[in-house]
């Protein structure tokens, strides 16, 4: 018996020392009885459904088999789920059948991103041991499901059985808008200190099978608008493009990542993006509160700290090493708390569900040809708009750029890296010969200002220090010097930048 549903739900991590509470919290909802869920998830060899954003599995449910699969969609807290009851009962595995989804739109999903993929390519990668707890609980304007995930994910490997502990809660939709979701994650967060996580069983079970500690940063990805219809299924989409930046690089920093750099180099990338996208949503009276744009900056500026401390012990200390100066140590830079801190905080869990909530319709349809044009008209004008104004402000400034004052060649770098993500967003807008040439020269542009930018911050962090430790003056001069060559090269590159012919179209 096939069952066709998506799945949106938000699945949260919390201290081991809130389990008690949120397992009372639960039982008092009505979920008395725990659930043994047994679970075997397949995948090719080399893990190729995991990697296109693709879980199957069967799962044993008391004596009951049951066979799902779910896909990944653009919006990072939903997926596409069937499940087909098999007329199996017991112990035994089951065999599995990927056919059983073919008249699913998750199985259409499945054979447009693998489509040469057959059963016989399959075969058992990872189990899962179980214990659920659950309540449904009604709200207003529909119904919720939380579940309390207790037990192991574990790997046959050649040298034995590897495991790894699962301790999870999950909010699930089953009824009615996804705002109900997002409004009892708030309440949970506020309670128990949980803090989101968007790495399913089976993401942790392709690493565990792997002998990773993480999956890889999550960059930007391309964002298409060709055939998305209206100007709130662009902007849905948007942010949805953020967001599956932002949420699983939070999720590898709230982990307390060895080697959080580059994570915690994309989550800033996905928030810069989060707060170029808020001028364009403004335009469309869509906003984040006060409170959460405090909070927004706040952390923004906060993991700040870190890439610029990666500057200075990363790219500086070994040019200065290499040159014969001494290496800079400070202080400040090995006393940064851990960044899991910032990311764990409930101010910046309670921002994600409010960023969740601007992009709440759960699936953005697409439709061809040209009413997907017309009816994204407004979105395309507001884009061109603040394109053409920011572009103007560059332009106005150039020919007086060997007078501007650090802080003013900033502010000239935070204009275009507003124009760089604005054409991310809408490139579809653009004349497509033209936008890479334009890329091309903005990104260019943009690595020699920031350059610049850790140069200038690198002066600041060392010129006040150079009284009680005389062997910073190396590195201040150095760097003084290199202020002067950088800022040269970044007055020719925008010079050249503001020569080139626009990508976007009028």
């Amino acid at each position: 018996m096939p069952t066709n549903s998506s799945e949106f739900e938000i699945k949260f991590l919390f201290p081991s020392d809130k389990l008690q509470a949120i397992e009372k919290f639960i039982i008092s909802k009505g979920g008395i009885r725990r659930q043994h869920l047994q679970a075997i998830y397949i995948d090719t060899p080399d893990f190729l459904l995991t990697k296109a954003g693709v879980a199957f599995r069967l799962r044993k449910e008391g004596r009951q088999w049951i066979q799902t699969l779910k896909v990944s969609t653009s919006n990072p807290l939903e997926r596409l789920e069937h499940n087909v009851t098999l007329s199996v009962v017991g112990s035994a595995i089951p065999h599995w059948d990927i056919g059983l989804h073919q008249s699913h739109e998750a199985g259409h999903l499945l054979k447009k991103r693998l489509s040469k993929l057959q059963t016989k390519d399959l075969q058992a990668s990872y189990q899962t041991d179980i214990w659920r707890r659950k309540a449904l609980v009604r709200t207003r304007q529909g119904l919720v499901e939380y579940a309390l995930d207790l037990g192991f994910i574990q790997v046959n490997q050649p040298t034995g059985m590897t495991k790894t502990v699962v301790q999870e809660l999950e909010i699930e939709l089953k009824e009615g808008p996804s705002s109900n979701v997002l409004l009892h994650a708030q309440n949970i967060i506020k309670r128990y200190k949980a803090y989101i996580d968007t790495r399913s069983k089976s993401e942790h079970g392709y690493l565990l099978a792997r002998n990773l500690q993480a999956s890889p940063p999550v960059r930007a990805k391309s964002v298409s608008l060709k055939k998305i219809h209206g100007d709130m299924a662009a902007i849905n989409l948007l942010i949805h493009s953020c967001l599956s930046q932002v949420l699983p690089n939070q999720s590898v920093l709230n982990s307390e990542a060895l080697n959080p750099s580059e994570y915690l180099h994309q989550l800033r990338v996905g928030l810069r993006r989060l707060k170029v996208l808020f001028k364009y949503l403004a335009r469309h009276n869509i906003f984040i509160g006060e409170e959460g744009l405090e909070v927004f900056k706040k952390t923004f500026d906060a993991l700040g700290q870190y890439r610029d401390s990666d500057y200075l012990t990363g790219t500086l200390n070994p040019v200065l090493l290499s040159l014969g100066g001494p290496e800079i140590k400070l202080s400040a830079i090995q006393d940064l708390p851990n960044p899991s801190h910032i990311t764990r905080n409930a101010e910046f869990q309670l921002l994600l569900i409010e960023l969740m909530s601007l992009g709440t319709p759960p699936i953005v349809e697409a439709v061809e040809g040209k009413d997907a044009q017309e009816n994204s008209a407004a979105i395309k004008k507001t884009a061109v708009k603040l394109l053409n104004n920011t572009f103007h402000f560059v332009v106005d400034r150039v020919p007086r750029f060997a007078v501007l004052e650090d802080e003013e060649i900033h502010t000239l770098r935070k204009k275009m890296k507003f124009m760089r993500y604005s054409l991310e967003f809408f490139r579809d807008y653009c004349d497509k010969n033209q936008y890479r040439k334009f890329f091309k020269s903005i990104s260019s542009t943009l690595d020699h200002f920031g350059l610049f930018n850790d140069i200038c911050v690198s002066i600041s962090r060392i010129e006040g220090l150079t009284e009680g430790d005389p062997t910073l003056l190396f590195a201040l001069g150095w760097l003084k010097a290199e202020r002067q060559r950088v800022r040269s090269l970044c007055e020719k590159s925008i010079k050249k930048l503001i020569q080139s012919e626009l990508a976007w179209k009028i």
